[in-house]
Protein backbone atom coordinates (compact mmCIF):
# COMPACT_ATOMS: atom_id res chain seq x y z
CA UNK A 1 0.00 0.00 0.00
CA UNK A 2 2.84 2.62 0.91
CA UNK A 3 4.01 1.80 -2.61
CA UNK A 4 1.26 2.49 -3.98
CA UNK A 5 0.81 5.71 -2.35
CA UNK A 6 4.11 6.58 -3.53
CA UNK A 7 3.59 6.53 -7.06
CA UNK A 8 0.17 7.88 -6.74
CA UNK A 9 2.28 10.76 -5.46
CA UNK A 10 4.37 10.66 -7.96
CA UNK A 11 1.87 10.89 -10.78
CA UNK A 12 0.01 13.90 -9.15
CA UNK A 13 3.17 15.80 -9.04
CA UNK A 14 4.17 14.61 -13.28
CA UNK A 15 0.68 15.82 -13.76
CA UNK A 16 0.53 19.21 -12.17
CA UNK A 17 4.03 19.71 -13.97
CA UNK A 18 2.36 18.83 -17.05
CA UNK A 19 -0.75 21.12 -16.67
CA UNK A 20 1.59 23.84 -15.16
CA UNK A 21 3.51 23.49 -18.84
CA UNK A 22 0.55 23.35 -21.12
CA UNK A 23 -1.35 26.79 -19.25
CA UNK A 24 2.58 28.21 -19.37
CA UNK A 25 2.62 27.88 -23.30
CA UNK A 26 -1.32 28.83 -23.88
CA UNK A 27 -0.71 31.58 -21.71
CA UNK A 28 2.27 32.66 -24.10
CA UNK A 29 -0.02 32.52 -27.14
CA UNK A 30 -2.84 34.33 -25.92
CA UNK A 31 -1.32 36.97 -23.66
CA UNK A 32 -1.42 40.64 -24.30
CA UNK A 33 1.52 41.78 -22.03
CA UNK A 34 4.20 43.10 -23.99
CA UNK A 35 7.43 41.13 -23.74
CA UNK A 36 10.48 42.96 -24.43
CA UNK A 37 14.16 42.38 -23.39
CA UNK A 38 16.52 44.55 -21.93
CA UNK A 39 20.09 44.97 -23.41
CA UNK A 40 22.93 47.15 -21.53
CA UNK A 41 24.52 49.16 -23.76
CA UNK A 42 27.37 52.15 -23.62
CA UNK A 43 28.28 55.28 -25.45
CA UNK A 44 32.01 55.12 -27.72
CA UNK A 45 32.63 58.38 -28.69
CA UNK A 46 29.33 58.95 -30.84
CA UNK A 47 28.62 55.68 -31.31
CA UNK A 48 26.19 52.76 -29.62
CA UNK A 49 27.99 49.55 -28.13
CA UNK A 50 25.62 46.68 -27.81
CA UNK A 51 25.85 42.99 -27.49
CA UNK A 52 26.62 41.52 -30.21
CA UNK A 53 23.56 39.02 -31.16
CA UNK A 54 21.45 37.95 -34.26
CA UNK A 55 19.17 41.15 -34.18
CA UNK A 56 21.60 43.71 -33.21
CA UNK A 57 24.50 42.86 -36.00
CA UNK A 58 21.44 42.90 -39.00
CA UNK A 59 21.53 45.79 -41.74
CA UNK A 60 19.35 48.54 -41.40
CA UNK A 61 18.23 51.48 -39.25
CA UNK A 62 16.61 50.18 -35.71
CA UNK A 63 15.17 52.09 -32.54
CA UNK A 64 16.59 52.29 -29.25
CA UNK A 65 14.27 52.97 -26.17
CA UNK A 66 16.14 53.84 -23.17
CA UNK A 67 15.61 55.97 -19.74
CA UNK A 68 13.88 54.89 -16.63
CA UNK A 69 10.56 54.21 -18.11
CA UNK A 70 12.58 53.77 -21.70
CA UNK A 71 10.42 56.68 -22.97
CA UNK A 72 12.92 58.33 -24.93
CA UNK A 73 14.13 57.16 -28.38
CA UNK A 74 17.33 57.28 -30.36
CA UNK A 75 17.39 56.22 -34.34
CA UNK A 76 20.75 53.80 -34.59
CA UNK A 77 21.95 53.33 -37.94
CA UNK A 78 24.50 50.72 -39.63
CA UNK A 79 27.25 48.98 -38.04
CA UNK A 80 30.81 50.58 -37.62
CA UNK A 81 32.36 47.84 -36.36
CA UNK A 82 31.91 44.15 -34.73
CA UNK A 83 34.10 42.06 -32.24
CA UNK A 84 33.34 38.93 -30.29
CA UNK A 85 31.16 39.96 -28.00
CA UNK A 86 29.98 43.61 -28.99
CA UNK A 87 28.82 45.61 -31.96
CA UNK A 88 29.14 48.58 -32.72
CA UNK A 89 26.55 51.20 -34.54
CA UNK A 90 26.17 54.68 -35.54
CA UNK A 91 23.33 56.96 -33.22
CA UNK A 92 21.46 58.79 -35.93
CA UNK A 93 18.93 60.59 -34.02
CA UNK A 94 18.03 60.86 -30.89
CA UNK A 95 15.12 62.58 -28.74
CA UNK A 96 17.32 63.33 -25.90
CA UNK A 97 21.17 62.77 -24.51
CA UNK A 98 22.08 59.39 -24.39
CA UNK A 99 23.96 58.56 -20.72
CA UNK A 100 27.93 58.40 -20.32
CA UNK A 101 27.86 54.95 -18.28
CA UNK A 102 26.52 51.69 -19.17
CA UNK A 103 22.63 52.06 -19.28
CA UNK A 104 19.93 49.23 -19.79
CA UNK A 105 17.76 49.68 -23.21
CA UNK A 106 15.22 48.12 -25.39
CA UNK A 107 16.31 46.80 -29.07
CA UNK A 108 13.63 47.28 -31.50
CA UNK A 109 12.58 48.02 -34.92
CA UNK A 110 10.80 51.34 -34.22
CA UNK A 111 12.32 53.64 -36.81
CA UNK A 112 9.90 56.48 -35.49
CA UNK A 113 9.57 57.21 -32.15
CA UNK A 114 6.33 59.30 -32.46
CA UNK A 115 3.66 60.23 -34.92
CA UNK A 116 4.89 63.65 -35.76
CA UNK A 117 7.83 62.46 -36.35
CA UNK A 118 5.82 61.35 -40.01
CA UNK A 119 3.55 63.92 -40.00
CA UNK A 120 3.20 67.16 -37.60
CA UNK A 121 -0.12 67.49 -38.23
CA UNK A 122 -1.30 64.11 -37.19
CA UNK A 123 -4.68 63.59 -35.11
CA UNK A 124 -5.21 61.92 -32.35
CA UNK A 125 -9.26 60.37 -32.41
CA UNK A 126 -11.27 57.84 -31.02
CA UNK A 127 -12.73 54.73 -33.20
CA UNK A 128 -16.24 53.99 -31.61
CA UNK A 129 -16.62 50.26 -31.18
CA UNK A 130 -19.39 48.29 -31.88
CA UNK A 131 -20.09 46.91 -28.30
CA UNK A 132 -19.54 50.06 -26.48
CA UNK A 133 -15.99 52.65 -26.07
CA UNK A 134 -13.57 52.98 -28.08
CA UNK A 135 -10.42 52.70 -29.30
CA UNK A 136 -7.56 55.33 -29.70
CA UNK A 137 -6.17 55.65 -33.35
CA UNK A 138 -3.50 58.21 -34.82
CA UNK A 139 -5.23 60.10 -38.19
CA UNK A 140 -2.69 61.29 -41.15
CA UNK A 141 -4.02 63.32 -43.92
CA UNK A 142 -2.87 62.77 -47.58
CA UNK A 143 -2.45 65.55 -50.05
CA UNK A 144 -6.52 65.43 -51.15
CA UNK A 145 -9.38 64.67 -49.52
CA UNK A 146 -10.64 61.87 -52.03
CA UNK A 147 -6.93 59.81 -51.74
CA UNK A 148 -7.82 56.35 -50.55
CA UNK A 149 -7.64 55.46 -46.90
CA UNK A 150 -4.97 53.06 -45.63
CA UNK A 151 -5.68 51.34 -42.57
CA UNK A 152 -2.53 49.93 -40.42
CA UNK A 153 -3.32 47.31 -37.84
CA UNK A 154 -0.33 46.03 -35.54
CA UNK A 155 0.14 42.81 -34.17
CA UNK A 156 -0.10 41.44 -30.76
CA UNK A 157 2.04 42.63 -27.72
CA UNK A 158 3.13 45.79 -29.60
CA UNK A 159 1.52 49.22 -30.30
CA UNK A 160 0.88 51.69 -33.18
CA UNK A 161 5.13 52.42 -33.36
CA UNK A 162 4.94 49.18 -35.44
CA UNK A 163 2.77 50.50 -38.41
CA UNK A 164 4.61 54.04 -38.35
CA UNK A 165 6.89 52.10 -41.35
CA UNK A 166 4.35 51.42 -43.24
CA UNK A 167 2.75 54.85 -42.63
CA UNK A 168 5.75 56.50 -44.10
CA UNK A 169 5.11 54.79 -47.17
CA UNK A 170 1.66 55.82 -47.53
CA UNK A 171 2.23 59.24 -46.77
CA UNK A 172 5.13 59.39 -49.43
CA UNK A 173 2.56 58.66 -52.01
CA UNK A 174 -0.32 61.23 -50.75
CA UNK A 175 -2.22 58.28 -49.32
CA UNK A 176 -4.60 59.24 -45.80
CA UNK A 177 -3.87 57.00 -43.27
CA UNK A 178 -5.14 55.23 -40.11
CA UNK A 179 -2.85 53.44 -37.46
CA UNK A 180 -5.64 51.57 -35.24
CA UNK A 181 -5.92 49.74 -31.71
CA UNK A 182 -8.09 46.90 -31.13
CA UNK A 183 -9.04 45.47 -27.83
CA UNK A 184 -5.75 43.23 -26.02
CA UNK A 185 -2.81 45.21 -28.46
CA UNK A 186 -0.21 46.83 -26.68
CA UNK A 187 -1.94 50.28 -26.62
CA UNK A 188 -5.30 49.60 -27.72
CA UNK A 189 -8.26 48.45 -25.20
CA UNK A 190 -7.84 46.15 -22.32
CA UNK A 191 -8.28 42.29 -22.42
CA UNK A 192 -7.21 40.07 -20.40
CA UNK A 193 -6.38 37.72 -23.46
CA UNK A 194 -6.58 37.67 -27.13
CA UNK A 195 -8.96 35.24 -29.63
CA UNK A 196 -5.93 35.66 -31.95
CA UNK A 197 -8.40 37.52 -34.23
CA UNK A 198 -11.45 35.32 -34.31
CA UNK A 199 -13.24 38.32 -32.28
CA UNK A 200 -11.17 41.17 -32.87
CA UNK A 201 -11.29 41.75 -36.34
CA UNK A 202 -14.95 43.66 -35.67
CA UNK A 203 -12.36 46.29 -33.90
CA UNK A 204 -10.71 46.43 -37.74
CA UNK A 205 -14.37 46.47 -39.27
CA UNK A 206 -15.33 49.42 -36.93
CA UNK A 207 -12.21 51.52 -37.92
CA UNK A 208 -13.27 51.10 -41.52
CA UNK A 209 -16.71 52.29 -40.70
CA UNK A 210 -15.13 55.22 -38.51
CA UNK A 211 -12.85 55.63 -41.99
CA UNK A 212 -16.15 55.89 -44.33
CA UNK A 213 -17.52 58.38 -41.90
CA UNK A 214 -14.76 60.63 -42.65
CA UNK A 215 -15.24 60.53 -46.38
CA UNK A 216 -13.39 57.50 -47.46
CA UNK A 217 -14.52 56.12 -50.79
CA UNK A 218 -11.64 53.29 -51.16
CA UNK A 219 -9.82 51.44 -48.29
CA UNK A 220 -6.61 49.36 -48.11
CA UNK A 221 -5.14 47.69 -45.41
CA UNK A 222 -1.68 46.83 -44.05
CA UNK A 223 -1.79 44.50 -41.18
CA UNK A 224 1.11 43.40 -39.44
CA UNK A 225 1.83 40.00 -37.77
CA UNK A 226 -1.60 38.87 -36.00
CA UNK A 227 -2.97 42.06 -37.91
CA UNK A 228 -3.53 39.67 -41.02
CA UNK A 229 -5.92 37.36 -39.04
CA UNK A 230 -8.44 40.39 -38.23
CA UNK A 231 -8.05 41.58 -42.06
CA UNK A 232 -8.81 38.08 -43.35
CA UNK A 233 -11.28 37.01 -40.72
CA UNK A 234 -13.38 40.55 -41.88
CA UNK A 235 -12.75 39.82 -45.18
CA UNK A 236 -14.61 36.24 -44.22
CA UNK A 237 -17.56 37.44 -42.78
CA UNK A 238 -17.71 40.52 -45.73
CA UNK A 239 -15.94 40.03 -48.82
CA UNK A 240 -16.22 43.79 -49.73
CA UNK A 241 -15.09 45.04 -46.54
CA UNK A 242 -12.11 47.07 -48.36
CA UNK A 243 -10.29 46.97 -51.92
CA UNK A 244 -6.28 45.91 -51.09
CA UNK A 245 -4.46 44.21 -48.26
CA UNK A 246 -0.80 44.30 -47.85
CA UNK A 247 0.70 41.87 -44.63
CA UNK A 248 3.75 41.43 -43.38
CA UNK A 249 4.91 38.56 -41.85
CA UNK A 250 1.25 37.96 -41.09
CA UNK A 251 0.17 35.19 -38.81
CA UNK A 252 -2.35 33.06 -40.80
CA UNK A 253 -2.42 30.07 -39.72
CA UNK A 254 -2.32 29.67 -35.55
CA UNK A 255 -2.05 26.10 -35.51
CA UNK A 256 1.19 26.05 -37.12
CA UNK A 257 2.49 29.08 -35.80
CA UNK A 258 2.12 26.70 -32.05
CA UNK A 259 3.57 24.28 -33.88
CA UNK A 260 6.85 26.01 -34.73
CA UNK A 261 7.28 27.77 -31.74
CA UNK A 262 6.96 24.32 -29.58
CA UNK A 263 9.53 22.96 -31.72
CA UNK A 264 11.68 25.96 -31.82
CA UNK A 265 11.67 25.86 -27.57
CA UNK A 266 13.25 22.37 -28.04
CA UNK A 267 9.95 20.97 -26.36
CA UNK A 268 8.75 17.78 -27.17
CA UNK A 269 5.97 17.91 -30.63
CA UNK A 270 3.20 16.17 -28.89
CA UNK A 271 2.73 19.70 -26.83
CA UNK A 272 1.68 21.27 -29.53
CA UNK A 273 -1.67 19.67 -30.20
CA UNK A 274 -2.07 19.51 -26.79
CA UNK A 275 -1.69 23.50 -26.50
CA UNK A 276 -4.16 23.66 -29.28
CA UNK A 277 -6.23 21.47 -27.30
CA UNK A 278 -6.52 23.18 -24.47
CA UNK A 279 -7.05 26.60 -26.07
CA UNK A 280 -10.29 25.19 -27.86
CA UNK A 281 -11.30 23.80 -24.11
CA UNK A 282 -13.75 25.78 -22.36
CA UNK A 283 -13.24 25.11 -19.02
CA UNK A 284 -9.05 25.87 -19.91
CA UNK A 285 -10.09 28.94 -21.12
CA UNK A 286 -12.05 30.33 -18.23
CA UNK A 287 -8.51 29.27 -16.20
CA UNK A 288 -6.30 31.65 -19.22
CA UNK A 289 -9.61 34.43 -18.91
CA UNK A 290 -10.15 33.89 -22.43
CA UNK A 291 -13.43 35.17 -23.36
CA UNK A 292 -14.70 32.04 -25.66
CA UNK A 293 -12.42 28.70 -26.99
CA UNK A 294 -10.21 29.18 -30.01
CA UNK A 295 -11.29 27.59 -33.04
CA UNK A 296 -8.06 26.49 -34.76
CA UNK A 297 -9.82 25.70 -37.82
CA UNK A 298 -11.17 28.76 -38.06
CA UNK A 299 -7.78 30.49 -37.23
CA UNK A 300 -5.82 29.20 -40.26
CA UNK A 301 -6.47 31.43 -42.96
CA UNK A 302 -4.69 29.51 -45.60
CA UNK A 303 -8.15 27.38 -45.55
CA UNK A 304 -9.85 30.36 -46.91
CA UNK A 305 -11.82 29.32 -50.24
CA UNK A 306 -10.90 32.52 -52.02
CA UNK A 307 -9.71 35.99 -51.46
CA UNK A 308 -11.72 38.60 -52.98
CA UNK A 309 -9.45 41.54 -52.93
CA UNK A 310 -5.51 42.04 -54.10
CA UNK A 311 -3.13 40.79 -51.68
CA UNK A 312 0.78 41.19 -51.40
CA UNK A 313 2.76 39.30 -48.78
CA UNK A 314 5.92 40.60 -47.70
CA UNK A 315 7.82 38.46 -45.29
CA UNK A 316 11.31 36.85 -44.68
CA UNK A 317 12.63 33.46 -44.44
CA UNK A 318 14.30 34.38 -41.37
CA UNK A 319 11.45 35.11 -39.21
CA UNK A 320 11.56 33.19 -36.64
CA UNK A 321 8.20 33.47 -34.85
CA UNK A 322 6.24 32.88 -37.95
CA UNK A 323 8.03 30.32 -39.85
CA UNK A 324 8.14 31.45 -43.51
CA UNK A 325 6.49 27.81 -44.60
CA UNK A 326 3.05 29.19 -43.02
CA UNK A 327 3.73 31.99 -45.72
CA UNK A 328 4.49 29.27 -48.34
CA UNK A 329 1.48 27.45 -47.22
CA UNK A 330 -1.19 30.41 -47.82
CA UNK A 331 0.41 31.45 -50.96
CA UNK A 332 0.26 28.08 -52.30
CA UNK A 333 -3.67 27.69 -51.29
CA UNK A 334 -4.39 31.59 -52.86
CA UNK A 335 -2.50 31.73 -56.16
CA UNK A 336 -3.68 34.83 -56.73
CA UNK A 337 -1.71 36.25 -53.94
CA UNK A 338 1.36 38.46 -54.31
CA UNK A 339 4.39 37.35 -52.24
CA UNK A 340 7.41 39.63 -51.83
CA UNK A 341 9.99 37.69 -50.10
CA UNK A 342 12.99 40.39 -48.43
CA UNK A 343 16.24 39.69 -47.13
CA UNK A 344 16.59 37.68 -44.48
CA UNK A 345 14.64 39.75 -41.20
CA UNK A 346 13.71 38.96 -37.53
CA UNK A 347 10.20 39.19 -37.39
CA UNK A 348 8.43 42.19 -38.67
CA UNK A 349 11.92 43.73 -39.70
CA UNK A 350 11.73 43.14 -43.46
CA UNK A 351 10.91 47.37 -43.52
CA UNK A 352 14.45 47.74 -41.70
CA UNK A 353 16.28 44.94 -43.12
CA UNK A 354 15.13 45.22 -46.63
CA UNK A 355 13.88 48.91 -46.90
CA UNK A 356 13.74 49.20 -50.82
CA UNK A 357 12.09 45.83 -51.10
CA UNK A 358 9.54 46.54 -48.29
CA UNK A 359 9.16 50.01 -49.81
CA UNK A 360 8.80 48.77 -53.85
CA UNK A 361 6.26 45.99 -52.52
CA UNK A 362 4.02 48.36 -50.54
CA UNK A 363 3.87 51.26 -53.20
CA UNK A 364 3.11 49.34 -55.75
CA UNK A 365 0.03 47.76 -54.19
CA UNK A 366 -1.29 50.97 -52.96
CA UNK A 367 -0.91 53.03 -56.48
CA UNK A 368 -1.65 49.84 -59.05
CA UNK A 369 -4.31 50.38 -60.62
CA UNK A 370 -6.85 47.29 -60.10
CA UNK A 371 -6.45 44.04 -61.04
CA UNK A 372 -8.43 42.32 -63.73
CA UNK A 373 -11.78 40.73 -61.41
CA UNK A 374 -10.89 42.91 -58.69
CA UNK A 375 -12.71 46.13 -57.51
CA UNK A 376 -10.70 48.76 -56.09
Amino acid sequence: MKVIGIVGAVVVVLVGAAAGLIWMLARRVVGVKPRRKTVTVRLVGDDIELPRSELTGVPGNYGLWFGDRFEHHALIGAVVSTGDHHVTRRVLQRTTSLPAGPFEAQWTGHIQSRPADIDPEWEDVEVPLRDGGSAPAWLFHGTSADAPWVIHVQGIRTSRLVTLRSVEVAQSVGLNSLAITYRGSGDGPAASASTLGQREWTDLADAIAYARSRGAMAIYVVAWSMGAGLALELLRHDPAAFDRLALIAPATNWRAIIRHGVKRAGLPDVLAPVVTWALGSRNFCRMLRLPEPLDFNRLDWSAMARVPVPITVIHSIGDEEVAFEVTKDFVAAHPDVRLVRSAPASHGWEANVDPVAFRAALVSLLVSSPEPGHQA
